[in-house]
């Protein structure tokens, strides 16, 4: 026989409960949305900092590295020494993804800017992001079409969603991947309707 007295969760009991997963799911949200986003400056800051370490290298060796002529005499206790480059002013596109060991001036600048000290990490293997994807440097124009001549910092596609590089865009941008300078090729806008997908093209950030 059912007990008569056996007492139930009150009303204000069960709005009590629901207020308060209600605020750890709040919570939740609330904290991954701060660590995409944290992801995203960490990514765009990168850039700045790979545009300084080139910058200062160029300041102390008068060249530019990766492109640097007397890179091997200049370094030549490293192991293994580091590969030249043809000294035409650009970080020319060789070879990816970039090893330890690759040759190519846009490897071999990784590997210039490290055993100078400016960046760290391991040989010529490229830099990589919050995000997890690997980032290169080279001249523009191999990134985009009718790029800077310059040297960008560029992002793999396969490393970067939709939303990262909208966000980033949006945040440091005109919000438009073909225009201003953080620029995409391939695409003119980020699709958004599967924001979560990878880009599949190289986004690049001019120095």
């Amino acid at each position: 026989m059912k007990n008569r007295n056996q007492a139930g969760f009150t009303l204000v009991e069960i709005a009590i409960v629901l207020v308060i997963v209600g605020l750890l799911l709040g919570a939740v949200l609330k904290g991954q949305e701060l660590i995409f986003n944290s992801k995203v400056k960490s990514t765009y800051n990168m850039s700045k900092e790979m545009a300084a370490a080139i910058y200062s290298y160029q300041d102390r060796y008068r060249r530019l590295p990766g492109d640097d002529p007397q890179a091997a005499t200049r370094f030549p206790a490293a192991t293994p020494v580091p590969s030249s480059g043809d000294g035409n002013g650009y970080v020319n596109w060789a070879t990816w993804p970039c090893l330890a060991a690759s040759g190519g001036e846009n490897c071999q600048i990784n590997y210039h800017l490290r055993l100078a000290g400016f960046i760290t990490g391991s040989g010529a293997e490229s830099p990589s992001t919050a995000f997890g994807g690997n980032v290169a440097l080279a001249q523009g124009n191999v990134f985009i079409t009718n790029g800077p001549a310059n040297t960008v910092f560029a992002l793999e596609g396969t490393g970067v969603t939709h939303k990262a590089m909208s966000v980033m865009d949006t945040s440091f941008d005109d919000g438009n991947p073909a225009t201003g300078s953080i620029r995409c090729n391939g695409i003119t806008t980020y699709n958004m309707s599967t924001p979560d997908a990878y880009m599949g093209a190289w986004c690049a950030i001019p120095f």
